[in-house]
């Protein structure tokens, strides 16, 4: 007699040969733990000192600031960002906390209703407070004057990381991230890829409207990687409250 050995609820393997109970859920693919982070933090501490040091992506950064003002600055090309609801202006306001930091809570109480727990929320916070913290502290002391500017902005802080590259690709991607779990697979992969250009073109508007260094945008999405794994990390920790059983 044959002896039937039965996976794991959880085992992927246990799909085969069995009826189909639902749509395939979004899995992130495996990779050494330390492979992304260790390649953000490298970016954005090669950015850093290339600012600090006066290196050679300055020249890079004026080249690129040289060609693209004269694209914006032109006849054809000026009505993408000469008024406040122009197609650049409204993607430079996606990086506002007004606009972006409601969008993530949202999201997080939505995660935390759904999952019956309240890890959603503290990435949220996590998130938010990381954000707040390394962008101010990094404008604070690297003090980068902003593209055509011989003074700092308001409250002496400089565009390098650029906080609305930042906190758009904080907020939107760990938005994205803490409702991946109950998503189905192609839903998961077009969220993804929606807020991956979402973020993209926020970076690329920034350098349109002359408002930053196309380094400082870099440096802000490098930072924005390392702060969303940092604050999905801490939705991981154990809670204070029963465990809840997934079947």
């Amino acid at each position: 007699m044959d002896e039937k050995v039965l996976a794991p609820p959880d085992d992927p393997a246990a799909a085969a040969g069995t009826a189909d109970t639902g749509p395939a859920r979004w899995r992130l693919p495996s990779r050494p733990a330390w492979l992304v982070p260790g390649g953000l933090l490298l970016i954005l501490a090669l950015l850093t000192v290339n600012v600090l040091a006066h290196g050679p992506l300055i020249g890079v950064d004026e080249r690129i600031r040289t060609a693209v003002q004269a694209q914006a600055t032109s006849p054809a090309w000026r009505w993408l960002s000469d008024r406040w609801y122009s197609p650049a202006q409204l993607l430079v306001d996606l990086g506002n906390y007004q606009v972006a930091v409601p969008v993530l809570a949202a999201c997080a109480l939505f995660a935390a209703a759904r999952e019956r727990t309240l890890r959603p929320l503290l990435a949220a916070v996590a998130g938010v407070v990381l954000l707040l913290t390394t962008v101010t502290a990094g404008k604070k002391l690297i003090d980068r004057t902003g593209p055509g500017l011989t003074t700092l902005g308001a409250g002496g802080l400089g565009v390098f990381p650029s906080g609305h590259t930042t906190t758009a690709t904080v907020c939107l991607g760990l938005a994205v991230a803490l409702l991946l779990p109950g998503l189905p697979a192609r839903a998961g992969r077009v969220a993804v890829a929606a807020v991956a250009v979402a973020c993209l073109l926020v970076g690329a508007a920034l350098v349109w409207c002359d408002y930053h260094w196309f380094t400082d945008v870099l440096a802000g999405w490098a930072l924005a990687g390392l702060i969303i794994q940092a604050a999905v990390m801490r939705s991981r920790l154990p809670l204070p409250r029963r465990a809840r059983g997934r079947g």
